[in-house]
Order: structure tokens, then C-alpha cells, then sequence
């Protein structure tokens, strides 16, 4: 007499309980449920579910969802955060050392440079003025006014660094993010 063989279901068809789905994924059963009613895994009967199927949904649930859905992954949001925390600190850090200068400390101090070159070209008339007449040779003439422009040209020429760190504070920055 021929024994009669049992059907068995691929493993990944096989139903299974709430209790040991939980078991499997490493989670309590209340979390099994909470997903389930969130929609993220499929029951077949009353606290039943298709292991295949569940592990799968499992794991994109985990994973941060579908990639074809039409809205961002979770792990695709978290990755670009974490690009933005690295970016931002690598900016701090350039700034600390001084190598980069927010925009606004950029206008103020060039804006405080330009207004004390503006003011040193417009005084060279009056400064020169009674000079100039009481001389009129040409050369000496020349020389007063190539002088007096050197030194309103050399106001632009004292950039320094430290400066934008002085106004930066004086604004009440340093602070820490």
C-alpha cells in the first residue's frame, strides 16, 4: 500500500499567527498589530497573516517604504539630514577658523571700509587745496596728490580677517547652533 503524501505549502506561504510573526521579526505583538491597523501588514483571517508576504511588507516598512510611491523614503529623508548636519558643520567649522565669513559681517565691514575711503577721497581737496595754491609747481603738485591718493588707497588695502570675527561679536554671534 502507496503512503499518501501530505501537501506542505512553501515556507513562504504558510500562514501564521500574530505571536509568531512577532517572534520572527523581533517585535511584541501589540507593535504587529499597530502596524496592521496602520496598513502596513496584510491580515488573511483574524490574527493570521501569509509569512512571505508579511516579512516583505516588514522589511519596506523598515527599510522607509516603496521606492515608486510619490512620496520621500523615511531612510531617503534621514540620509539627506544627515548630509545638511554635515554640510552645516563643515561651514561652522570653516568659520571658526576663518577661512569663511557670514554675508553680513562681509557688508558691515566692507561697508565701514568704503565709507572711510569715501570719506578719505573727499577730503583730499580741502586738505590739499591751500597747499596746492600756495605752490605752483607742477611736480610738487603731482607729488601732494599721488601722496593723498596712496593713502586713501591704502585704507582699502588693510583687509584683516580678525575684523570680521570683531563685528561678529560686537553683533552678539558665536553662538552655537
Amino acid at each position: 500500500m502507496a503512503k499518501k503524501k501530505t501537501e506542505v505549502n512553501p515556507l513562504h506561504e504558510l500562514e501564521i499567527q500574530t505571536g509568531e510573526l512577532a517572534a520572527i521579526v523581533g517585535k511584541s505583538t501589540r507593535w504587529i498589530r499597530q502596524i496592521t491597523s496602520d496598513g502596513v501588514l496584510k491580515q488573511v483571517g483574524r490574527g493570521k497573516y501569509i509569512l512571505g508576504d508579511a516579512v516583505q511588507a516588514y522589511i519596506e516598512h523598515a527599510s522607509g517604504g516603496k521606492e515608486e510611491d510619490n512620496k520621500p523614503r523615511f531612510i531617503d529623508e534621514k540620509t539627506e539630514h544627515e548630509r545638511i548636519k554635515k554640510e552645516k558643520a563643515a561651514l561652522e567649522l570653516e568659520e571658526m577658523r576663518g577661512e569663511l565669513h557670514r554675508a553680513e559681517d562681509v557688508q558691515a565691514v566692507m561697508n565701514d571700509m568704503l565709507a572711510a575711503f569715501r570719506q578719505k577721497i573727499l577730503a583730499i581737496p580741502t586738505k590739499l587745496a591751500p597747499q596746492i595754491a600756495g605752490n605752483g609747481e607742477v611736480n610738487v603738485v603731482k607729488g601732494m596728490l599721488t601722496s593723498a591718493l596712496h593713502e586713501a588707497l591704502t585704507e582699502l588695502s588693510d583687509y584683516n580677517p580678525e575684523t570680521f570675527r570683531e563685528e561678529r561679536q560686537r553683533d552678539g554671534g558665536d553662538e552655537e547652533s
